[in-house]
């Protein structure tokens, strides 16, 4: 694993802005401690993106005033966010080493990760993930609101035409196998998310994931026979299926493909 340095931090974020598309992304990270920082090929714009109390494990937890050492450097919160953030404008190469020691100043400071040890860079190059589900968005909401037999049946209806991001597990000896992110007791828990948005809200760090059309996911996980399916955890909008409620949308998608 490379070393944290200035030099590798500014190695790494001039192909934020040189390389890629419209939603690159490198993620620092070092213990439980990561900063992400968000920018598009071609702009000066830089968005820094530090980890909060929100996803750190109790231990790594930080203090009043560490977390005061990152917003007295303008990482502030943000509507329907959970990190801190800051935007930043790099015009040239100076600006950039001015940051990146900046950058180093909070790891030491705030996270307690000193120059030279172990990180990982993670550099995510590419265009913003297009899919998105308004409507059923818009059901969830709105069954949050009335709770009504309408209402539900509509949702079901939109949840088995979607098609969702689904976290994978790249060790799985099955093709695109759904990640296990949590227990029901003695019984696996998966999750599928609306849009990348609701994803990174799960796990801002990024996570390997395919577009699986909720056709093709239920079947699989009744016959994984998960114990639930979350629908954007840690999401603004989302809920929880569980087996008997798949296995009635596993019935439901059989009679549409077998009609009597």
């Amino acid at each position: 694993m490379p070393a944290l340095t200035a030099e590798a931090l500014v190695q790494h974020l001039e192909q934020l802005t040189q390389t890629g598309g419209a939603d690159n992304r490198l993620v620092v990270a070092s213990r439980d401690y990561y900063m992400i920082f968000h920018g598009k090929r071609g702009a000066p714009e830089l968005v820094g993106e530090a980890v909060s109390n929100f996803y750190l494990p109790r231990p790594a937890e930080l203090t009043p005033g560490r977390l005061g050492l990152l917003t007295a450097r303008g990482y502030r919160e943000r509507p329907n966010r959970n990190n801190l953030y800051r935007n930043l404008k790099v015009q040239d190469a100076a600006e950039l080493r001015s940051y990146a020691d900046e950058v180093m100043d909070l790891f030491a400071r705030a996270y307690g990760v000193d120059a030279g040890e172990p990180a990982e860079f993670d550099l995510q190059l590419g265009e913003p993930e297009q899919l998105k589900n308004p409507e059923l968005i818009r059901l969830m909401r709105l069954l949050s609101e009335k709770r009504d037999w309408d209402t539900r049946r509509a949702l079901y209806t939109a949840l088995l035409n979607a098609t969702m991001l689904v976290p994978i597990d790249l060790e799985a000896a099955v093709a695109d196998e759904p990640q296990e992110v949590d227990k029901l007791g003695k019984f696996p828990v998966i999750a599928a998310f609306t849009d990348i948005t609701s994803l990174r809200l799960w796990q801002p760090r990024g996570t390997t994931y395919r577009s699986l059309a909720m056709a093709d996911l239920v079947p699989r996980a009744v016959a994984r026979r998960v114990g639930s399916l979350l629908i954007n955890p840690r999401g603004l909008v989302g809920g929880e299926l569980y087996i008997n409620e798949l296995e009635s949308l596993d019935g439901a998608l059989k009679r549409r493909a077998s009609p009597v």
